[in-house]
């Protein structure tokens, strides 16, 4: 706000000028009101200065490529004083540090979590003459989601066919049912009554469900902000079409806390995923890709232009 303390300051130069040169009770009045209003102005701004907070006004999420813009939002119960600050944004999986002002756009040119937080905020009273420091400033997370990008090569659902039955947990309805005898435990409703009859020994259909194997999507956190492009897109595709499949599969990706593990069964388990690995630390050293799992079906996720 220095421009407005400027202005307070030629005023009084101009008072106390017109003080000197007049030199009646009504400069001396006037000298005296330019001087008190300072004052008047703090006295009557504390309790909106007292209540003050900031809030960073983004969304949440975006696409690449979507326009939007970051701003900073005074809130108090009392009419909003003067206020300033910057947003200080840290890219994780980059490990880039900028700043943005207030109406600046934000950088969805490539995907990533973006942390926001205000520094260097100060509060003013309404006529702008006294500042303070902000103590109530609210942080934020903006993820910046991949376009999805199709592999070359569409995965085989042949490959994710069952090939072992398991017994349901729980029992109920199943298409495929096996037959043994009664154990101590079963429900009478499982009970085959005409077989029973038939070998006068108590019968059970037990419902049979299918076991996959071990489906795996494997990823290495680290490359330039294009290769992650390509690689959040990718997975993002890949992800997409095996949950559409009700192919249930774990997602394992070398980051620089370690390799993280997410078992994925449906949309909300993938995005919760997606939105912790565009804000995870990148892998310093080493790939997943060398790492040997027993998995039935795996593919690894690269940052290469052409991938199948």
């Amino acid at each position: 706000m220095p421009g407005r303390r400027i202005c307070y300051f030629l005023t009084l130069l101009t008072g106390f000028g017109f003080y000197i040169a007049y030199g009646q009770w009504l400069s001396a009045l006037l000298l005296a009101v330019i001087l008190g209003l300072p004052w008047l102005s703090l006295l009557l701004s504390l309790p909106a200065i007292f209540t003050f907070r900031l809030e960073i006004a983004a969304p949440e999420r975006a696409d690449m490529g979507e326009p939007g813009e970051v701003f900073l939002r005074g809130i108090t119960p009392w009419p909003i004083p003067p206020y300033r600050g910057r947003v200080r944004a840290e890219k994780p999986v980059t490990g880039e540090r900028f700043r943005l002002w207030d109406g600046d756009r934000l950088p969805t040119g490539h995907c990533g979590g973006l942390h926001l937080s205000v520094e260097k905020a100060r509060v003013c009273d309404y006529l702008g003459i006294f500042s303070f420091p902000v103590r109530k400033a609210a942080q934020k997370t903006l993820r910046i989601e991949p376009r999805p990008l199709p592999p070359d090569q569409v995965p085989d659902l042949q490959k994710f066919q069952a090939n072992v039955w398991q017994p349901k947990p729980g029992g109920g309805y199943a298409e495929n049912h096996e037959l043994r005898l009664y154990r101590p435990g079963d429900s009478l409703n499982q009970v085959h009554w005409k077989l029973t009859a038939k070998t006068g020994k108590l019968t059970i259909r037990e419902a049979m469900e299918p076991r996959r194997g071990l489906v795996l999507l494997t990823m290495t956190l680290r490359g330039t902000e294009e290769e992650l492009d390509r690689k959040f897109g990718r997975l993002r595709w890949l992800g997409t079409f095996l949950t559409d499949q009700e192919v249930s599969y774990e997602l394992r990706v070398l980051t620089g806390n370690g390799v993280r593990s997410f078992p994925v069964e449906n949309h909300t388990q993938f995005q919760a995923a997606m939105d912790s690995l565009l804000c995870e630390a990148p892998a310093l050293s080493g790939s997943i890709k060398d790492q040997a799992y027993a998995a039935a079906w795996q593919r690894h996720i690269g940052g290469a232009l052409h991938e199948s």
